[in-house]
């Protein structure tokens, strides 16, 4: 599809679809032309690369695709690619790749899909011709300033999905949060090679070294570098964040390692006397006397006490407590005392950590 508007001289704006009539307002010097071209063939783009006397490169821009956001100066106009954020699924960030070819009477548009903003501003261009009036530089901030502003909904939209993540990955652990996580890094590089480039590019408009630039628009193209800047700022910090909520993923992994070996290794202590007592008596000796049934029963004894006592022991010392040391008898004394003055029991002792 195509859609193409003139600002007359009269200061009337027309839109028309006849391709034949754009040379002629081309030639006009005091006529504004926007041609906007969407999904359209590559012979299409030829022809109207031509009546735009563009460069074979710039064409084969258009053709190609897969560009990095950047602005090339040539004869009598300048060539600029930037990125619209669409959406983003899971690991793959979707965009739509924007070419633009500036002259100081012209504005040359084409894109592979519809874009909300273009359609947004070719209206306001039909019912307001003021905004035509400061020529094809303020229809490309106009174009700019609404791409630039639909990265921050999505930003935001990151940053929420990443405290939620935090607050997940603190909760509960899951091959599932891993891999949301590195989906989440790999969605912020992307950003990062999409934002980082194309804010040079503005940073080159707002410079003024451009002729085909209007001079009063240099402020505007400025404010639309502080917003990518921004922009660009939010994307390290995410970053930031989603390395530090990976950090955490794998330190709550390593301590619940941890914990799980120490249990297994206070399991293997508290077996370790047994195992000695059962090999000790076990052995194949004549004197060995099991036919003493005191020695037997004191035996059988031990092996029933030393668990027990072993793990009244590493419960003082906090091994299965995460630390916080536990004092029974303590308690039962006081709740004694407490019994025998006739009151209620006191309240359970707080832990303390030595």
């Amino acid at each position: 599809m195509i859609r193409m508007l003139a600002r007359r001289p009269d200061e009337k704006v027309e839109g028309f679809a006849d391709v034949s009539l754009l040379q002629e307002r081309l030639r006009d010097p005091q006529c504004v032309v926007w041609v906007d071209a969407e999904a359209e063939p590559t012979e299409t783009l030829e022809a109207l690369s031509r009546q735009f006397q563009l460069h074979p490169v710039t064409l084969d821009d258009f053709i190609s695709k897969n560009q990095r956001p950047k602005i090339e100066e040539f004869d009598h106009y300048a060539f600029l690619v930037i990125h619209a954020l669409r959406a983003i699924h899971r690991a793959d960030l979707e965009t739509d790749e924007f070419h633009i070819a500036l002259t100081t009477r012209s504005l040359f548009t084409v894109h592979d899909r519809p874009i909300e903003m273009v359609k947004r501003v070719f209206d306001r261009c039909l019912t307001d011709p003021r905004a035509e009036q400061s020529g094809p530089s303020f229809l490309l901030y106009l174009l700019s300033d609404g791409i630039v502003d639909a990265y921050f909904p999505i930003l935001d939209a990151l940053s929420d999905e990443i405290d939620a993540l935090e607050d997940a990955v603190i909760e509960a652990r899951g091959r599932a949060h891993i891999h949301r996580i590195f989906e989440m890094k790999r969605v912020l590089v992307q950003l990062r090679k999409i934002v980082s480039p194309q804010r040079e590019v503005y940073n080159a408009l707002s410079r003024r070294d451009y002729p085909y630039i209007d001079a009063r628009m240099a402020v505007y193209f400025r404010d639309i570098y502080d917003h990518l800047v921004r922009a660009y700022e939010l994307i390290d910090s995410h970053r930031d964040l989603v390395s530090n909520t990976l950090d955490a993923y794998l330190a709550s992994v390593s301590n619940r390692l941890g914990q799980v070996m120490k249990q297994l290794t206070v399991i293997a202590t508290i077996f370790m006397p047994l195992s000695f007592l059962t090999g000790f008596f076990g052995m194949n000796f004549a004197g060995i006397p099991y036919h003493r049934g005191w020695l037997l029963a004191l035996v059988a004894a031990a092996m029933l006490v030393l668990p027990g006592a072993m793990l009244l022991v590493f419960a003082r010392r906090g091994w299965l407590t995460d630390g916080r040391p536990f004092h029974p008898w303590s308690r039962c004394r006081a709740w004694l005392r407490q019994r025998r003055r006739g009151g209620e029991p006191p309240p359970p002792a707080r832990r303390t950590v030595p």
